[in-house]
């Protein structure tokens, strides 16, 4: 019976230590995309599809991207990554767009509650607030 607890002590202590920072910053990534992007892309891409648009949504360990087409064409692109900085893990918005007949590449931080603009403060509403000031200027500039 000793024996037990320490064996239960070294699982704990040898289990703490063999997980990277990075593979938790990683995991808790994974969990915003789950809970926060995804959800957003759903409802944007229910939204688009009554809108005759073709949308595609993909997830991987490291993004989450929303794709956008009208017909054979691309409109949108639009994949949130992430960085790791002093004051947290910050989701940003990779955006590839069109513009006439060319291909515009952005990168925008996401807005958040408060300066840092972590993971823990940025919403569904605001992952969809960045993605129509984007698909906005894609279609204002494809009318023009």
């Amino acid at each position: 019976m000793a024996n037990d607890w320490r064996a239960e002590l070294n699982k704990i202590i040898d289990t703490k230590a063999k997980t990277t920072r990075a593979e938790m910053e990683s995991e808790r990534f994974v969990k915003f995309l789950e809970h926060v992007a995804l959800p957003a892309f759903q409802e944007l891409s229910a939204e688009l599809g009554k809108h005759d648009r073709k949308v595609t949504v993909r997830q991987t360990s490291i993004s989450a991207t929303l794709s956008v087409a009208n017909g054979d064409t691309e409109e949108i692109s639009f994949r949130i990554l992430s960085r790791s900085l002093p004051s947290g893990i910050v989701p940003y918005a990779e955006v590839r767009m069109r513009k006439g007949q060319r291909l515009v590449k952005a990168e925008s931080q996401l807005k958040g509650a408060g300066a840092a603009r972590t993971i823990e403060n940025v919403t569904v509403a605001d992952v969809i607030a960045g993605f129509l000031s984007y698909y906005r200027a894609a279609l204002d500039s494809a009318q023009a």
